[in-house]
């Protein structure tokens, strides 16, 4: 089972680098699935939150999408359902996955994902 697993550290106003960059699965071949979860370590607000974008060929499958706060005793991983934020399947022969976060608070925050990458 293919596994990206990170613990990202952003600071205020800043976005992360893309998830998939440097790793085997900067592209991924046709019925790929993605399973993305993602969790941060201080909850945000209306005003000031920690936010993911995902987007598979210019396909935009998640934009300034909230990202739910770590729950205590509630286990992280890409299989809690709790956190998870998206579930798809590539459709296009080559496919490029660009994963980000952004922290529009006024600390930094820490960020946990996991992306199962799979055939379908």
């Amino acid at each position: 089972m293919p596994l990206i697993k990170k613990k990202l550290s952003i600071a205020s106003g800043a976005k992360s680098d893309n998830v998939f960059a440097n790793t085997t699965y900067q592209t991924v071949s046709a019925g790929t699935n993605l399973i993305i979860s993602a969790a941060v370590d201080t909850a945000g607000s209306a005003t000031a939150d920690t936010t993911m974008d995902f987007n598979v060929n210019n396909a935009e499958f998640a934009s300034d999408a909230s990202v739910s706060t770590l729950v205590t005793g509630e286990p992280f991983g890409w299989n809690n359902t709790a956190y998870v934020m998206n579930n798809m399947t590539t459709q296009g022969d080559v496919n490029r996955p660009i994963l980000t976060f952004t922290n529009g608070t006024a600390g930094t925050r820490v960020v946990d994902v996991a992306v199962f990458v799979g055939q379908v």
